[in-house]
């Protein structure tokens, strides 16, 4: 059995490898902070970045409904801030999380090695070796598949920046017309990064039912 030390909920592994982007300075900080997350509240964060995406890019196609009148307008747009605003601090608490989890990962899967090849029953450890292969296995299925979904996320996540900042200072008919067909090739990527985030969930729930409980 393994010891307590190695009791470290698996999904605190993956937790937060949708991060787009971070300082260096900022990054260090966070890499010092212990964070315990567990597979299930990994698949919940990642549900919720999908109704986040939806809803961000929901706000935003309606500022582009209402571009012809002034003070529907303002009142769109401040929900598509509002609505950007959330998906930002999920994004950025995942960020979070997954610095600090990744920074244990590695420790965590070598002293569960370790443990294993101390076994005295060469039929145990056998057994146990196997285990602790399929483990792995599933654990890099889901990375493949948070990997395809960041590749996505991340230009889609940096347009809906930049939309931001830009009606934030030119808030007008003639600047949301400027970006009537961006807008519409946002809604396109959001619709296959959500594919990417769905496929991230399924596999994190059938690991789910894989592992030990």
């Amino acid at each position: 059995m393994r010891s307590e030390k190695l009791k470290m909920p698996f999904g605190c592994i993956l937790l937060g490898l949708m991060a787009v982007s971070a300082e260096q300075g900022r990054a260090a900080a966070e890499e010092r902070t212990t964070v315990m997350v567990s597979l299930n509240q990994l698949d919940n964060e990642f549900h919720t970045l999908r109704e986040n995406l939806s809803r961000a890019i929901g706000a935003l196609e309606q500022v582009k409904a209402t571009a012809g009148n002034e003070a529907d307008l303002g009142k769109s747009f401040a929900g598509y801030t509002s609505a950007y605003g959330e998906l930002e601090t999920l994004v950025t608490t995942m960020r979070q999380h997954g610095i600090a989890a990744k920074a244990r990962a590695k420790e965590h899967w070598e002293a569960w090695q370790k443990e294993l090849t101390e076994m005295q029953n060469p039929k145990l450890r056998e057994k146990a070796q196997k285990r602790f292969t399929a483990t792995q296995s599933e654990f890099e299925k889901i990375v493949e598949k948070v990997a395809e979904a960041k590749e996505a996320f991340a230009p889609l996540a940096a347009d809906l920046k930049d939309v931001n900042t830009y009606l934030g200072v030119d808030l007008s008919k003639d600047s949301v017309s400027s970006l009537s067909n961006t807008i519409w090739k946002m809604g396109s990527q959001a619709r296959s990064v959500d594919g990417k985030l769905v496929n991230v969930c399924k596999q994190i729930e059938k690991t789910m039912t894989r592992l030990p409980q």
